[in-house]
């Protein structure tokens, strides 16, 4: 191999080391960092209490320096407790995209039974307390709302600082099959009572089905309280 030769390899690697060395990448550190801000705006936006943890990007990947505002966005449409995937792209003419994941755990304040309540029990106020509860895994309907548990029904025991869910509350029976109650029909202002029984149980703004008792004709109406159904003519 002739002189002239060796040094053109050499200095053809040198070239191409010191380009190579020249070409900037994004830090990793700032893309988890974007990622972090990103999540964190969106949950914010909604005034959720929360905590998140990015994923590590694999350190072998190189990501050239984006001229561009780096994009990111959920590949889901809202921020869910658990697991959570997002889309990092840089859309300039050298372009890249990278998935990652992002831990979220949600936090909500919610009704729990301030002592042990036995099924059957009618809530009040004074049974129930508010405490802060993780989201994550939760299969539930909670509730924040005392009103919306107070005057309901248990259909089973709970213990103290059991979550009230909306599956575990019924509303009290305020008619049962075969009550004599009284209909009131009601049609452009004008209003007539009538004796009648119901056909069906249910609890107050219930549709249940009751019999006129004079025509005997079987009509529905709505459980206005634990002798009266109303219904529109």
């Amino acid at each position: 191999m002739n002189k002239s030769f060796t040094l053109f390899i050499f200095i053809f690697f040198a070239i191409h080391a010191a380009y190579a060395k020249n070409i900037q990448f994004e830090s990793h550190q700032v893309i988890k960092n974007k990622a972090l801000a990103y999540l964190s705006s969106r949950l914010d936006a909604e005034d959720i209490e929360h905590t998140l943890q990015i994923q590590h990007i694999d350190p072998r990947l190189k990501l050239k320096k984006c001229p561009l505002d780096i994009e990111i966005s959920l590949t889901q449409e809202l921020v869910k407790p658990g697991k959570n995937t997002l889309n990092i792209q840089c859309k300039s003419p050298a372009p890249w995209r990278v998935f990652i994941t992002a831990d979220v755990t949600l936090f909500s304040r919610a009704l729990v039974a301030k002592y042990p309540l036995n099924k059957g029990h009618l809530i009040q106020k004074n049974d129930l307390k508010l405490e802060t509860i993780k989201l994550t895994g939760l299969r539930t309907a909670y509730l924040s709302d005392p009103d919306r548990a107070v005057n309901h029904v248990l259909k089973r025991r709970v213990q103290r600082g059991d979550l009230i869910s909306v599956k575990n509350l019924s509303k009290p029976t305020l008619i049962k099959k075969g009550d004599k109650i009284t209909i009131i029909a009601k049609n452009n202002g004008f209003q007539i009572s009538m004796k009648g029984t119901a056909l069906t149980a249910g609890g107050k703004d219930d549709k249940i089905r009751v019999k006129n008792s004079k025509t005997k004709k079987i009509i529905q109406g709505i459980i206005f309280d634990a002798q009266t159904v109303k219904v529109t003519l």
